[in-house]
């Protein structure tokens, strides 16, 4: 059976080297022309391409290629625009790439140019006690209109890059070395770019005019993708990365990889060097992501350290973290479950099961009710199933997780590009579950959970509770290779991810870019991120289709006034939501102001008030009086086996003993660093989700309403 994907959230997972070939010209020109003619035929959008396409086109190449806006001038731009802002799309059906290389060759001019002018700022005395300012990240700021300007914005971003060092205590002639071999490295990288990876990056941009989730990808890539999608074979430290703003940032940590099981990393942080085992760690600031990745890659068993700027801490602050590298378990990435014995405010005691599911793999349905039946055993009286970090998976099987909580009846509604609509849904006449049911979700919560969490709140089945809106990615691609459309003497053209097909709710609706709102929004920091769909370039439009017929539970709409009165209580008083406010806060204040000062006093008394501001916190957490909740553990294994629950303390304290065998943090980080907490971050949102549900399970079991709702059901 041919499956589904829906690849929301890619991850880096840090497996097997990378490998390089490279194209001839002829080559490269006619792997253009597929790709050109693939997205015409092919992509839901049905767009030719066209003057539109062109323009985004370009655009897209210039950013992938001059991210931050620093190196082309907007001459060069202007003059781009001229050229090939209207003919991109027609080189591209004439088989002719040369454009790409030849504002490629423009890019490599800026970059020695620059490189010249770090050499020079290098050797200036600079005044960090004026009150200035650089805008660190501009990726949405204007190009340089000439020279005078790049330069004064170079000047600025060396001077920011120097008073990090400063902050950091390293020594100055360590800093200076420092930035310049970044820009060096940076400058022999590029040049040393073959014709393969010039054209992954050229006809991305080709892929990334139609949306954001095609892309053209080179053999190198291509195997990586696999890899990842579907080996499945995951050798390394189990990080998900981005690259975001010449920094590689720590996206998501994979369940039981040495990242995760660590404690020491989270998401959020940036990875600013890496070192193998005992040598000098190489910086890897401005460094393109697949170098670095392989740099984390390695054999299991050697080690890895990487310097760290932590996600709370000033862009200043570094922290030396040692991971073992490791075969990250399958088993690891498996649903799991705990059971809590919930105290409430007024001291009532309810045993309460979380099931958390980080993906849609083969089989995981099967997963789910095996835990599901043996949670019931534990006599639960309401469930949590928390999605807020699964990205998507298999189709399929976010089908049949739906039905576990259904009788049966329509889950989705997927469209082609000729809105011939196929409707998928649970038909079996089971429910694995029928007790009350809260749905956990984020901003990253992707594709096949964002269908899951709108069937089961279009039936009235759940109660959906987390972020503003999660992620918003309702399109499905497939992955074409390319050797099959026999592309000449071409052995290995890459393969082409598609975007084919749109997912919609069964009431009608749409999960793209609007995402599923929950009934009970928590605060969320990411609700202030630019992350999700809606921020994305060119992702397909929010439209709606034909409602379904279907059952109504109506299990959420009669509680939930009160629900949500006692939780909006609960909040107001509860100190770590304060926190999360204050955190909040800050957001919202960089967001308002991307800039950053280059006063050193200025940034010494910013990096001292953030330091106390945790350690305040921490002191204060400790100092609490809260009740004693008996936590269990459950696994897939051990439901099977029926093997006893495991004490959760004991599982977390074996856990934090294993990890510390194999990750340590480096006395030479900075000592002014705030300390990283080794034990997990009060998870403000599961602890109020498991109040709701006491409150939901209390109101549920009602005499008056049980009847309503075994009528119902």
């Amino acid at each position: 059976m041919n499956r589904l994907f829906s690849f929301a959230l890619l991850a880096a997972w840090l497996v097997h080297p990378s490998y390089s070939i490279e194209f001839t010209r002829a080559q490269t020109a006619r792997i253009t022309f597929a790709v050109g003619k693939l997205l015409e035929n092919g992509h839901y959008r049905q767009v030719p391409l066209n003057d539109t396409i062109s323009e985004s086109f370009l655009k897209n190449y210039l950013n992938a290629l001059d991210y931050n806006h620093l190196m082309f001038l907007q001459t060069d731009v202007d003059e781009f625009e001229q050229k090939y802002g209207k003919t991109l799309d027609d080189a591209v059906l004439k088989s002719d790439d040369s454009p790409g290389f030849k504002i490629f060759a423009r890019y490599l001019d800026r970059l020695g140019q620059r490189q010249k002018w770090v050499e020079d700022i290098l050797q200036e005395k600079l005044d960090f006690t004026k009150d200035e300012s650089v805008l660190a990240n501009r990726t949405k700021a204007p190009w340089p209109k000439d020279e005078t300007e790049a330069k004064s914005l170079w000047h600025a971003r060396i001077k920011f890059e120097v008073l990090q060092g400063r902050l950091s205590k390293e020594k100055p002639e360590d800093t200076t070395q420092t930035i310049s071999r970044r820009y060096k490295r940076l400058d022999r990288m590029m040049r040393d770019f073959d014709s393969e990876e010039i054209l992954q990056t050229y006809l991305s941009a080709l892929t990334h005019a139609y949306d954001p989730h095609s892309d053209y990808m080179s053999p190198t890539e291509a195997a990586d993708f696999k890899m990842q999608n579907i080996t499945m074979k995951l050798t390394g430290i189990g990080a998900q990365l981005e690259w975001d703003d010449g920094y590689t940032k720590i996206k998501m940590l994979m369940p039981g990889g040495p990242a995760e099981a660590s404690k020491l990393l989270h998401p959020g942080d940036r990875i600013v060097a890496v070192a193998q085992g005992p040598s000098e760690p190489v910086d890897v600031i401005e460094m393109r992501l697949n170098k670095v990745v392989q740099m984390i890659r390695g054999k299991r068993g050697t080690e890895v350290r990487l310097t760290i700027i932590p996600v709370h801490g000033d862009l200043s602050t570094r922290k030396i973290i040692t991971l073992i590298r490791d075969v990250i378990p399958l088993k690891e990435q498996f649903a799991k479950a705990k059971t809590y014995d919930h105290v409430d405010s007024l001291g009532r005691i309810q045993k309460l099961g979380v099931i958390t599911l980080p993906g849609f793999y083969e089989n995981c349905s099967h997963h789910v009710d095996v835990l599901i039946q043996r949670l019931k055993k534990e006599n639960i009286s309401g469930l949590v199933l928390d999605l807020r970090h699964n990205g998507g998976g298999i189709l399929e099987e976010a089908v049949n997780l739906t039905g576990l909580f259904i009788s049966k009846g329509p889950v989705v509604q997927v469209k082609n590009y000729k809105q011939e609509s196929t409707t998928l849904e649970d038909s079996d006449g089971r429910t694995s579950y029928d007790g009350p049911l809260i749905v956990l979700v984020s901003k990253l919560s992707a594709s096949a959970s964002e269908i899951v969490a709108a069937a089961l709140q279009d039936y009235g089945r759940a109660l959906i509770v987390g972020d503003q809106s999660t992620h918003g990615k309702g399109t499905v691609q497939t992955v074409l290779d390319l050797k099959q459309f026999r592309l000449d003497s071409v052995q290995d053209p890459g393969e082409l991810k598609l975007t084919v097909q749109k997912f919609y709710r069964i009431a009608g609706g749409t999960t793209q870019r609007q995402g599923v709102t929950p009934e009970i929004v928590l605060p969320s920091p990411y609700d202030y991120l630019d992350i999700g769909e809606a921020s994305l370039e060119n992702s397909l439009p929010a439209d709606n289709t034909t409602p379904l017929e279907y059952r109504h539970y109506n299990l959420v709409k009669p509680y939930l006034a009160e629900l949500e009165k006692n939780s909006r209580e609960r909040i107001q008083a509860d100190k770590d939501f304060a926190y999360l406010a204050e955190d909040i806060q800050e957001i919202k204040k960089h967001q308002d102001d991307k800039t950053v000062s280059l006063n050193e006093a200025k940034r010494l008394q910013e990096k001292a008030d953030a330091k106390a501001r945790l350690e305040a916190r921490k002191k204060e957490r400790a100092a609490r009086k809260t009740p004693l909740e008996a936590i269990f553990d459950l696994s897939v294994e051990a439901a099977e086996k029926d093997k006893p629950l495991l004490d959760d303390a004991i599982v977390r304290k074996k856990a934090a003993e294993e990890a510390a065998a194999s990750a340590t943090v480096d006395p030479k980080s900075d000592e002014d660093a705030p300390e990283i907490d080794t034990e997990p971050a009060v998870d403000t949102q599961l602890k109020e989700s498991l109040n709701i549900l006491t409150d939901y399970s209390s109101l549920r079991a009602k005499p008056a309403d049980r009847t309503v709702a075994d009528k119902l059901l």
